[in-house]
C-alpha cells in the first residue's frame, strides 16, 4: 500500500512541513530529531538534579494564561502535583496550551531543570504526551529517550511525532528499500534501513541512536563514492585521440625558458604526459599553491596536443581572467607566438582571445579559424561554449576555475571534439586539503605542484587593529606612500562596491552606513600621506575593456594606487605590485585572502601585506586574519581553514550545488570515506549502471541531484 503525506497532514501543513524540506513519505520519515531528551529513572520533583535534562510525570492542578509586562507576548503558568510536592512551569507564547492542560490531567513534561526565585522549574519545558490517548506513560517510556523534533510551524511536536510513528508501521516496503548492501551491514553491524529509522524516531536508549547516526554517515559516503567511481567508469569508457608527440612547438618552449622547471612542475607535465598519451580521456585535477606554476603547467600541455595534431581550449569564468590567462601565455610564449595564421613558422603558435563582448564581426572570423584549423590554442569564456564556435581538432580542454561551470557547461565543451572526447585538465586556484580531494573531486585524477618555482614568497602580512591601533592606520599610508615614490604599485581591496546600512539586528532600524568603494577612495585621496597620488578603481560592473584599461595604466604605472573589489583575487598579474592593502579584512575568506596576498610580488620582489580590521584582538575573526599573516604556505591554510569552518561549509548548499550531505564529515569521518571507496569502485566494477542495485541508485540522485551533483563552489 501506497502512503501519502496528504493522508496525515493537511494542505496548510504540508506546506509549512515543505519549508523545512518535507516533500514526500521519504523525506518525512528521514526528518531527525535534532536532540533528545535523554532521561534517567523516575525522580520525585523535589529531587530533580538542577542543570540536567529530565522528563517528569504529574498532575496539572492549575493552570493560568497572562500578559508578560516587560515583552509582547504571553506566559501560561501550569502548577503540576506528583503526590508529594509541586512544581510551577512557565510556557512563553503558547496560550492555547490552556485550553488543553485541564486540572486533572496527567502529563509528561520534558525539560532542563533550573531555579527560578528558589524553587525549581524545567527550562523550555516540551510536553510530551499529547495524544488522546496516550496520557499514562510506562515505566519503559519514561526511561526511553524522547525525540525533540526541529520546530515546524502549527505542527506540535507530539503530532509530528505520532505521524512518524504511524508511518513506519503502515508504509509500503518500497519506503525500506536499503541503499547499503547487505555484506556491507553485515560487515559493519550497521542496522537495516529500517531498525534505522527506528532508532532514530522511537530509541529504547540512546546507543540506539548512535548505531542508526553511524549508518547514514555510510549511505552518504557511498552514495558518493558510487557516483564518483560511475562517472570515472564512464568515462574510461569514452575514446580519445592519443597525444603523444612532443614536436618542434613544444620543444622551442622548454628550450627558450629562461629558468628551470621545479622538479614537482617535471612530475605533474609527465603525469599529465602519460594520461594524454592514452585512447581515454584524461580527467585531471591540477592544484597547487598561489605562483606555482600551474598556468605554464597547462601550456606545456596545450603544446604538446598541438605538436600532435590537434587544437587546445582554455576556459576561465570571466572575460577579466580569460584576458588574463591570453596574456600570460602571449608573454611565457614571447616570440613564438605567431602574429597571425597567415604568418606563423613551423615552431610558432597561434593563440586567439574570445570573449563575449567581442565585435560580432571579429568574432564570426575567429569562429572561422577555429574550425579551419588555423588556431592553435584558444582562450575564452562562456562564448567558447556557443554552438557556433566549432573546432577542426578539440584534442585538449583546460578549464580554470572548474567549480565556477556547472556539468552542462562542461560536458557542451567536451561534446566539441567530434567523434572522440577532448582530454580535459582542470586548475584550481588555491590547495586542496587532502581530505577534501579525497572526498569532494574523487572522480579525477590530482596532480599536485608543491613547490614554488622562485623558492618562497617573500610577502610580510600583518594584522592591523585600526580602532584599537589607529595609529597603525597612519604608518600603513606612509608605507603606501613611500611604495608609490619608489615606482611600485599598490592594491588596496575593498569588499563593497555600494554602501550598505548597518542595521540593529533585534529591531531592524538603520543604525548607519557602511562606505562604499568610491567613498574609500575619496577618504585616501584626502588623506596627508597620499594627495596627490594616482588612484584608480576596479570592480565587477565596469565593462571589460574598462577592466583592461585600467589593469594596463597600474600595469605602466599610469595608476599608482588601485582601489579594487575582489575582481583581482585570481589571474591578475602586474609585476610592479608590491603592497597590497585589504580594508574590512574579516570579510574575506581564509583562501580568499591568501589568493588577494598573491596578486602582490609576482616578479619576485619582497612584497608587503596588510590585513585592515576593526575587529578586536579577541575577535574570534582575528584569529583567522593572525593565520593567514602567520604563513605564506598555502596548503596549511587549506587545513586551517577546512578545521576552522568544518566540513559543513565545505560540502554547504553554496559549495556543493544542490546537494543534501547531512552526516557524513569529511574530517572525523575520512576512514569511511575511504572504505566506501573501495567498496564503491567493487560495486561499478561489476554494474557500472547500478542496474543490481536500484536502492543505492535512487538514494545518490536524493543526495546528489543530477542537474548539479558535479558543481562545486569552492570558496
Amino acid at each position: 500500500m501506497t502512503t501519502r503525506l496528504e493522508d496525515n497532514f493537511r494542505k496548510a501543513d504540508r506546506t509549512h512541513l515543505a519549508k523545512r524540506g518535507v516533500h514526500s513519505v521519504t523525506d518525512l520519515l528521514r526528518f531527525f530529531p535534532r536532540r533528545y531528551l535523554v532521561p534517567g529513572e523516575r525522580t520525585e520533583l523535589g529531587d530533580l538534579p538542577l542543570g540536567e535534562t529530565a522528563i517528569i510525570q504529574a498532575e496539572v492542578i492549575r493552570v493560568e494564561t497572562r500578559r508578560m509586562k516587560q515583552r509582547k507576548g504571553t506566559i501560561t503558568e501550569v502548577v503540576v502535583h506528583d503526590g508529594k510536592q509541586s512544581m510551577k512551569i512557565a510556557f512563553f507564547n503558547q496560550y492555547w496550551l490552556e485550553k488543553s492542560l485541564k486540572p486533572g490531567l496527567t502529563v509528561v513534561f520534558g525539560g532542563k531543570v533550573e531555579s527560578f526565585r528558589g524553587q525549581l522549574t524545567l527550562a523550555s519545558p516540551v510536553w510530551l504526551n499529547r495524544t488522546e490517548d496516550d496520557h499514562e506513560w510506562t515505566p519503559e517510556d519514561l526511561n526511553s529517550p524522547f525525540p525533540i523534533y526541529p520546530a515546524v510551524k502549527g505542527i506540535a511536536q507530539s503530532r509530528l511525532w505520532s505521524s512518524i510513528k504511524t508511518l513506519l508501521t503502515v508504509a509500503g516496503d518500497e519506503e525500506f528499500a536499503d541503499p547499503l548492501p547487505k555484506g556491507l551491514r553485515e560487515t559493519y553491524e550497521l542496522p537495516d534501513l529500517r531498525t534505522a529509522l527506528e532508532d532514530m524516531h522511537r530509541p529504547r536508549k540512546i546507543e540506539d541512536v548512535e548505531r542508526a547516526r553511524l549508518r547514514w554517515k555510510w549511505e552518504e559516503a557511498l552514495a558518493l563514492q558510487t557516483e564518483f567511481a560511475s562517472r570515472k567508469a564512464t568515462l574510461a569508457a569514452e575514446k580519445a585521440t592519443p597525444l603523444l608527440t612532443q614536436g618542434a612547438k613544444s620543444q622551442r618552449f622548454d628550450d627558450d625558458l629562461p629558468f628551470t622547471l621545479t622538479a614537482s612542475q617535471v612530475r605533474v607535465g609527465e603525469e599529465i604526459a602519460e594520461d594524454m598519451a592514452a585512447d581515454r580521456p584524461m580527467h585531471r585535477l591540477l592544484h597547487g599553491d598561489v605562483g606555482s606554476g600551474k598556468t605554464l603547467v597547462a601550456l606545456r600541455a596545450m603544446l604538446t596536443a598541438v605538436d600532435s595534431g590537434a587544437q587546445a581550449a582554455m576556459l576561465a569564468p570571466t572575460e577579466v581572467l580569460a584576458a588574463q590567462h591570453y596574456h600570460s601565455i602571449q608573454s611565457l610564449l614571447h616570440e613564438q607566438m605567431a602574429l597571425s595564421p597567415l604568418l606563423s613558422d613551423d615552431d610558432q603558435v597561434t593563440v586567439a582571445l574570445m570573449t563575449g563582448s567581442m565585435p560580432a564581426k571579429e568574432r564570426r572570423g575567429l569562429a572561422l579559424d577555429l574550425v579551419a584549423g588555423n588556431i592553435d590554442i584558444v582562450v575564452g569564456t562562456h562564448a567558447l561554449l556557443s554552438e557556433s564556435t566549432m573546432f577542426a581538432a578539440l584534442g585538449l580542454i583546460v578549464v580554470d576555475e572548474q567549480h565556477r561551470f556547472g556539468v552542462e557547461q562542461r560536458e557542451a565543451m567536451r561534446a566539441k571534439g567530434g567523434e572522440t572526447t577532448p582530454h580535459t585538465l582542470v586548475m584550481s586556484a588555491t590547495p586542496i586539503p587532502r581530505t577534501v580531494a579525497m572526498t569532494v573531486f574523487a572522480d579525477l585524477d590530482i596532480s599536485t605542484l608543491d613547490e614554488m618555482p622562485a623558492g618562497p614568497k617573500d610577502i610580510a602580512t600583518h594584522v592591523v587593529p585600526i580602532v584599537e591601533q589607529p595609529a597603525w592606520y597612519a604608518r600603513v599610508r606612509e608605507l603606501m606612500r613611500q611604495t608609490v615614490e619608489d615606482e611600485r604599485g599598490v592594491f588596496v581591496v575593498f569588499p563593497r562596491i555600494e554602501p550598505m546600512d548597518i542595521e540593529d539586528p533585534e529591531s531592524g532600524e538603520v543604525l548607519g552606513q557602511k562606505q562604499g568603494i568610491e567613498d574609500i577612495t575619496r577618504k585616501l585621496q584626502e588623506t596627508p600621506e597620499l594627495a596627490g597620488k594616482k588612484f584608480g578603481l576596479l570592480h565587477g560592473r565596469m565593462s571589460a575593456a574598462e577592466k583592461d584599461r585600467v589593469l594596463a595604466d597600474f600595469d605602466r604605472g599610469d595608476i599608482e594606487i588601485l582601489v579594487s573589489t575582489t575582481v583581482i583575487e585570481v589571474g591578475v598579474d602586474v609585476a610592479r605590485a608590491t603592497m597590497m592593502v585589504i580594508i574590512e579584512a574579516e570579510n574575506f575568506g581564509v583562501a580568499q585572502l591568501h589568493q588577494l596576498r598573491g596578486r602582490v610580488g609576482r616578479d619576485g620582489s619582497s612584497a608587503m601585506c596588510f590585513l585592515l580590521t576593526e575587529m578586536s584582538e579577541t575577535d574570534e575573526s582575528y584569529g583567522r586574519l593572525q593565520a593567514v599573516a602567520q604563513t605564506l604556505d598555502g596548503f596549511t591554510l587549506a587545513e586551517y581553514d577546512l578545521d576552522a569552518r568544518g566540513e559543513g561549509d565545505v560540502l554547504s548548499g553554496s559549495q556543493w550545488g544542490g546537494s543534501s550531505l547531512r552526516h557524513l564529515s569529511i574530517l572525523r569521518d575520512s576512514e569511511i570515506v575511504a572504505e566506501a571507496k573501495k567498496i564503491a569502485e567493487q560495486i561499478v566494477a561489476v554494474d557500472p549502471t547500478l542496474e543490481a542495485v536500484p536502492a543505492l541508485k535512487a538514494f545518490i540522485r536524493r543526495v546528489l541531484p543530477e542537474d548539479d551533483a558535479h558543481f562545486i563552489e569552492a570558496g
